[in-house]
């Protein structure tokens, strides 16, 4: 069978007004959390919530993150709030991105308001890795750990941004789609996680407020990198059928292995510490994990049922990262242990581990997807050419001349943005493009 496997538009939609709805809803929060350091009568928006739903005590009180960090956030307010102010910001400016009509309708606002909100985000980043560097060791148990996913979280933020930039710069629109949505679903982590922590507490009231901040710490560290990676899988458009044969069930069979033995492996590395931690500790992680795995052998059954072997392939490779989740995280608490000690190296590892094989799959599956879209398709893509920057500043678009016809202006209007260095590996079917292009223009 052979064909284009549809996207989810519903979903893509569903996603657009989340990032909207996280990101307008979070600025006032972000804005305000570090205020009261330098006006003590200022609004503290996210106190209030968290107070209004799991109490004063839980909220700002002994155990809380204003209890952990008070000293910190007083010493370096000035950095924390122009991080929070800048996140915010970015946020703010990332949804406009998401709209299929902006793109298309007004893609010069769309690239403006992609430069701002990268110059935004990697001052936002900067001054999260300024605070890293200048605040004082973490003396609560966890809190090791929890600081060294914020190092992670901060460098993986701008590392899949330059991803993304790479991308469009060389005109790659759907590796810069889809590593903008696995970079936005790092950069909603401090929403989501404040939206744990506030809602958390009525679950497990006989925990604190740092309990549950490590506990949303390890959910996401599964669910931002899996949400990413899933969203972009859910609205892809596959190219065709391809060549690619359908896998037997052994290997999804050995895959289920992998994650079990994985899980039993966490679990008793997990055995002796339940004297220190909550028992809840080793669901919040497996069962996310689960989850995604799940998600992936549904994606496998449909693909399959429909016949698509390119698409059952991409869904394969996001499976393998997703059953290598739970071994990955207990090795990497084991590694860890050496430095940290049992609670903080089981933490991290929980807390780090998942987002490795997670996104080192999704990394094969953005670079499978892209190679499989025909390079005269990539340079005639409307959006691509409409996103691509000119190479030189004699690039300018041209008017059509009267004599020509309309596909005869837009040829002439896209070939002179071409040129061989931005698809690298495909000099000769970027030539026989051009050539066409030059033949039908004159």
């Amino acid at each position: 069978m052979s064909g284009r496997a549809r996207p989810d538009r519903g979903l893509g939609t569903i996603l657009y007004w989340a990032v909207a709805a996280i990101g307008l809803l979070y600025a006032p929060l972000a804005f305000s959390y570090m205020w009261h350091f330098f006006v003590p009568s200022a609004p503290r928006l996210q106190d209030a919530i968290t107070s209004a739903v799991g109490g004063n005590e839980y909220a700002v009180g002994q155990y809380s993150v204003q209890w952990a960090r008070a000293n910190d956030y007083t010493d370096h307010r000035v950095v924390m709030l122009l991080h929070t102010s800048l996140a915010a910001l970015a946020l703010t400016m990332a949804w406009p991105q998401f709209s299929h009509r902006l793109r298309t309708r007004r893609p010069a606002v769309h690239r403006w308001c992609g430069r701002v909100y990268f110059t935004l985000m990697t001052a936002s980043m900067g001054t999260a890795i300024g605070f890293l560097l200048l605040r004082a060791p973490a003396d609560y148990p966890g809190f090791t750990a929890f600081d060294l996913q914020l190092w992670v979280l901060a460098l993986g933020t701008l590392f899949t941004g330059g991803v993304a930039l790479r991308a469009i710069r060389r005109g790659d629109v759907l590796t810069h789609r889809a590593w903008m949505g696995y970079h936005i679903a790092m950069m909603m982590t401090a929403p989501l996680l404040r939206v744990l922590w506030t809602f958390l507490a009525p679950l497990l009231p006989e925990y604190r407020l740092l309990t549950n901040l490590g506990a949303g710490s390890i959910m996401l560290g599964v669910i931002a990198p899996a949400g990413g990676a899933v969203a972009f899988m859910r609205t892809h458009r596959d190219r065709g059928a391809g060549a690619e044969k359908l896998c037997g069930p052994t290997v999804y069979l050995a895959l289920v292995i992998v994650a079990i033995v994985g899980s039993i492996l966490f679990a008793m590395r997990y055995q002796p510490l339940l004297e220190m931690v909550p028992a809840d500790l080793l669901g919040i992680h497996l069962v996310p994990a689960w989850g995604y795995l799940s998600i992936c052998a549904i994606g496998v059954y449909r693909a399959r049922r429909a016949g698509f072997p390119v698409q059952e392939q991409l869904w394969r490779w996001m499976m393998i990262g997703a059953a290598l989740t739970p071994l990955t995280a207990m090795l990497l608490g084991l590694v860890r242990d050496a430095q940290y000690g049992n609670l903080d190296g089981f933490v991290a590892g929980a807390m780090i581990g998942p987002p490795i094989p997670i996104t080192l799959s999704f990394a094969l599956v953005v670079r499978s997807a892209a190679n499989a879209i025909p390079i005269a398709d990539r340079i005639f893509s409307a959006p691509i050419t409409s996103l691509l920057p000119d190479r030189r500043a004699g690039n300018r678009r041209q008017a059509p001349s009267a004599g020509h016809d309309r596909g005869a202006s837009t040829d002439n209007r896209l070939s002179p943005r071409m040129d061989h260095s931005m698809y690298p590996g495909h000099q000769a079917e970027v030539t026989e493009v051009l050539d066409a292009t030059e033949a039908r223009g004159s």
